[in-house]
């Protein structure tokens, strides 16, 4: 499938957006949209979006409550609901109370959304390698080293 099918706003809509010396956010914005729409891309065949890769992600990962995923995804927990039902009518996740608090429902990933997940993976793993192809592979490793510095500080903030 060709790039230009991609939708895109109008070209002076773009370049009154994009700062003279485009700093961290926007160029963050700018990675992060790129990185969306190649992923979004790669697991359309299987039928899944970025968000829904990301939730069977972290429900994969152990008892996550909803609550917990929402704070994580940086969204309303109600927002959250509609995509968890979606994926729980397919079967890729299921919703358990938790048995100490009945207040709590825990996410979890299915035998299905483990499948799933599994044939994603590679996928998502191809698209991240073709954001990162710009760059060579000592510039690939120390922006992600650099990027996993801001998110370690970030979390650090986020307990204080």
């Amino acid at each position: 499938m060709a790039r230009s099918t991609r939708p895109s706003p109008p070209d002076r809509a773009v370049a009154a957006l994009q700062p003279e010396k485009p700093g961290l956010w926007y160029c963050n914005f700018k990675i992060w949209l790129e990185a969306k729409w190649l992923l979004d891309r790669a697991l359309a065949p299987l039928g899944l979006r970025s968000r829904e890769y990301w939730l069977l992600a972290l429900a994969g990962l152990g008892n996550y409550s909803q609550h917990e995923i929402a704070e994580q995804f940086g969204i309303d927990p109600s927002s959250l609901v509609a995509v968890l039902d979606t994926l729980e009518r397919r079967g890729l996740l299921r919703r358990q109370r938790n048995p100490d608090d009945r207040r709590v429902q825990w996410v979890q990933r299915t035998e299905e959304g483990d499948r799933l997940f599994a044939r994603a993976l590679p996928r998502a793993r191809r698209a991240e390698a073709r954001q990162l192809s710009a760059l060579s592979a000592a510039d690939q490793t120390q922006l992600v080293t650099v990027m996993r510095k801001l998110v370690t500080s970030t979390k650090r903030r986020d307990k204080r």
